[in-house]
């Protein structure tokens, strides 16, 4: 082992882990799951129907951050929040737009969103 490979190997293991690295959101037909990888508190570990989302948002969190899915359930208060930088974050946000669950004119404007704004679907009473 050279010493360039004794360095990168002690950089790995001493940097600070990706967002991907720490959490990931996976799904099929039926359901979403959320679950903690790494260094993360173990409440973010999270599963739910695809039947029982009421509403979706994203929220832009400028260039230092990851932009945020929050996903409100019927008959749950506090909403399931998902970092588009989690593993399988992406593919997560295509399977909401696919399904409907944010219509193209709410998804195209939120992922053009640079100002921090929240997009979501469907609107409250207020906001339309």
């Amino acid at each position: 082992m050279t010493f360039f490979d004794r360095l990168a190997g002690w950089w790995r293991s001493h940097r600070p882990k990706q967002l991907g690295e720490q959490l990931a959101v996976a799904f099929d037909d039926d359901a979403v799951t959320v679950r903690v990888l790494a260094d993360l508190d173990a409440e973010w570990n999270q599963t739910f129907r695809w039947a029982d989302v009421a509403r979706v948002c994203f929220t832009d969190t400028g260039l230092y951050h990851s932009d945020l899915i929050r996903v409100q359930l019927h008959r749950q208060d506090k909403p399931v929040v998902v970092p588009l930088e989690a593993a399988g974050g992406p593919q997560f946000f295509g399977a909401i737009c696919d399904r409907g669950l944010l219509p193209d004119e709410v998804w195209r404007r939120a992922i053009g969103d640079t100002r921090g704004g929240t997009h979501c679907w469907p609107p409250l009473e207020r906001e339309a």
